[in-house]
């Protein structure tokens, strides 16, 4: 049987163990919250390629399809993607989904006007070689503006006359929006 200055010790190296340990890794790398969030707005805020992957997983399992065609993509910050979606059963029609990060959103009906060209306006995400690297639009963006705490708050990816992934760039002081190609070149910078 132990005696009781036995335990009393190794009870205490013990206790001297877990406090060593608590302390050293709670204070390497430890980050203030504050910092950690600047930096994780002023890197996009959760703008990924992997949340746009996801987002269009879960949507190709919404349709039951390998493809599918799009109007709209909006990649804002916390992980969140705004999609409308042409309907593959129903062409002529378009649903809007919310993608948070881990799951989709119902669909909510989107008015399609007598006049809309669908298939003018639509893509598929397979001509936007762009959106599989979100991280590097967010860089490109916040190195070609260059504000003094520049952050990016929004990526939006729409057709007009081509297919032009843009994003804004806001800071205290100033705002831009940087407009790339569909390959994810920059093609311009437009102070607002």
């Amino acid at each position: 049987m132990a005696s009781a200055a036995s335990v009393g010790r190794s009870a205490a190296w013990t206790a001297m163990a877990i406090a060593v340990t608590f302390g050293a890794t709670a204070c390497i790398g430890a980050v203030d919250r504050a910092d950690f969030d600047a930096a994780m707005r002023a890197r996009g805020g959760g703008m990924t390629t992997a949340v746009v992957r996801d987002a269009m997983a879960a949507l190709a399992l919404e349709y039951g399809v390998t493809e599918f065609q799009v109007t709209s993509v909006n990649i804002g910050p916390v992980e969140t993607v705004d999609v409308t979606v042409r309907n593959p059963a129903r062409p002529d029609q378009l649903d809007s989904f919310t993608f948070d990060g881990r799951y989709l959103s119902e669909p909510t009906p989107v008015p399609v006007g007598a006049h809309d060209d669908l298939d003018a306006q639509s893509f598929s995400l397979g001509e936007v070689p762009a959106l599989d690297r979100v991280e590097g639009l967010v860089d490109d963006a916040l190195a070609n503006t260059a504000f003094d705490e520049g952050q990016v708050t929004g990526i939006s990816v729409n057709r007009t006359e081509a297919i032009r992934p843009t994003v804004m760039v806001e800071s205290p002081r100033s705002r831009a929006l940087v407009v790339f190609d569909a390959d994810g070149a920059m093609s311009g910078v437009h102070p607002l």
